[in-house]
């Protein structure tokens, strides 16, 4: 059998697998982070298409966010001018770069170990249940993948060959990984130990080389300079540097009770429900009970090979990250995304002779029909393990989809003035997009506790013509100023809308 056809048909599961459900609207799992970075392309969309300023659709009539760079919004908001507003394109590019992915760890892990390694870890990616959502969801997250993998492999290539054009692809990604997410910076780590083994000193003489390292790298820190420079601006922020779920005082007071920072505390790094949330996730989710149980055995298995320092220090450098941001990783398990494509190549040590077709013949036997059989053993505990993950019901979630907000957000569109700013209260709180977004509209998101009576007059002299909610049995309780001030205005009926939704102008 071809080399090349065991690979084709990988990428091929890959992409059936990141087909799934891909019209499916923003309200599976992580649906805050995809429709706030579909709001950002929908904001391009309606213009200006300008990837220095992305807009948060809850920061008022043009909310420059601080962000990581917005390229995957910048790119789906382009199908959108070619074919019109549809999250599906989002989602069709992340299963682009996603299956990419696949194809990149496949080489590097060929360049590494072997032809049947790079299958084996190629496998493993294409199949993890995380890889696969992620793989799929409308966030950056594989594209940060994608290109951490290019990066590694264009540097090898160079550092390998000489290949200069290897090279200009492994400094463009580079820059691209840390641009679309900044904890893309830990490919670092294999990036020196791989320089050091290749070059040792002597790359103080290779002009080209340093030039490829130093120039994304500076691109990068002008990129997160200006971020945080519209942090200052604005006060909005998806939480590179600043703290998430908080308005700045012109907006409104707080006390923000829920901000969310993703820095780690010594109380949860001397606990053990941190590290056993990281165990299980790798077990049920990233990688399967056998592939984490294959990828542990791979560690030990892979000895005296160069390519092994590379792996070790991105995942020395992963278990870095992960400690840092403890109640990031706790909170969103696609931080943990990375370790699908580190751990493949553990993997791939371990289960290398199970993707050889020589091996196969000489240990199973002779012909296509064994080599058939030990793929279909293969697919099945592949498939097993993506069952037993539950990641259709707890992250697809076909059948559980939030559909209160699409609902509530399209009664609300449907009653409201197109292009009028709103101030929303919805069921997720502060900086929330998800109301504003279904109603497709623009203005600032609080909570029943934030909402005061004094904010919502503050905001209508910023331009808030209506204030929309779907708690609003919430909003009285706890607000009664604010239902006072409320009842003055003109409450505008809804139809169709979920029970406690409500929306009055403000007029």
């Amino acid at each position: 059998m071809p080399r090349r056809v065991p690979l084709v048909l990988i990428l091929l599961v890959a992409a059936g697998l990141r087909l799934q459900y891909i019209t499916a609207p923003l309200l599976d799992a992580h649906r805050w982070r995809q429709v706030d970075t579909a709001a950002v392309a929908r904001a391009f969309y309606e213009g200006p298409m300008n990837p220095l300023r992305p807009e948060a659709n809850w920061g008022g009539a043009h909310g420059a966010v601080e962000s990581e760079f917005p390229l995957l919004s910048f790119i789906v908001a382009i199908f959108y001018k070619l074919f019109g507003v549809n999250e599906t394109w989002g989602r069709l590019v992340v299963a682009a770069f996603s299956v990419v992915t696949v194809a990149l760890v496949y080489v590097l892990a060929r360049d590494l170990l072997d032809h049947a390694a790079g299958r084996a870890a190629a496998f493993l990616v294409a199949v993890s249940p995380g890889a696969v959502f992620y793989g799929r969801a409308f966030m950056p997250d594989s594209l940060m993948v994608c290109f951490s993998v290019a990066a590694l492999l264009g540097f090898h290539r160079y550092l390998r060959d000489g290949n200069r054009g290897a090279l200009l692809a492994g400094s463009v990604t580079l820059g691209l990984a840390v641009l679309v997410k900044l904890p893309a910076v830990i490919v670092a780590a294999p990036l020196v130990v791989m320089v050091w083994k290749g070059r040792r000193w002597s790359v103080l003489s290779d002009r080209r080389l340093i030039a490829a390292l130093l120039v994304p790298a500076l691109l990068s820190i002008a990129w997160y300079w200006h971020a945080y420079q519209l942090f200052r601006e604005t006060g909005l922020t998806f939480g590179v540097f600043g703290t998430t779920k908080t308005y700045p005082p012109d907006v409104a007071p707080g006390p923000w009770t829920t901000a969310f920072s993703k820095w780690s505390s010594w109380d949860l790094l001397t606990g053990w429900t941190f590290y056993e949330t990281m165990i299980s996730r790798l077990w049920l989710l990233h990688l399967t009970p056998p592939g984490l149980a294959l990828s542990a055995i791979g560690i030990l298995l892979w000895r005296r090979v160069a390519g092994k320092a590379i792996v070790d220090s991105w995942a020395l450098g992963m278990l870095a990250f992960i400690l840092a941001a403890g109640y990031g990783q706790m909170g969103h398990d696609y931080y943990q995304l990375p370790l699908v494509a580190i751990c493949a190549f553990y993997f791939a040590a371990a289960a290398r002779n199970a993707f050889d077709g020589d091996w196969i013949s000489r240990a199973i036997g002779p012909g296509l029909l064994w080599k058939v059989a030990v793929a279909v053993v293969l697919g099945a505990v592949a498939a097993l393990g993506f069952v037993h993950s539950r990641v259709i019901d707890r992250h697809f979630r076909p059948e559980n989809p939030d559909l209160r907000m699409l609902t509530a957000g399209q009664a609300i569109a449907a009653a409201a003035e197109d292009g009028a700013l709103m101030v929303a209260v919805d069921d997720y709180g502060v900086n929330s997009p998800m109301l504003l977004y279904f109603a497709d509209a623009r203005g600032w998101s609080l909570d029943a506790d934030t909402a005061r009576a004094a904010a919502v007059r503050g905001l209508t002299s910023k331009g808030a013509r209506y204030f929309a909610t779907t708690r609003f049995s919430d909003v009285v309780r706890r607000q009664p100023d604010l239902a006072l001030y409320l009842a003055t205005k003109r409450r505008v009926a809804l139809n169709g809308a979920p029970p406690n939704t409500a929306l009055f102008d403000l007029r």
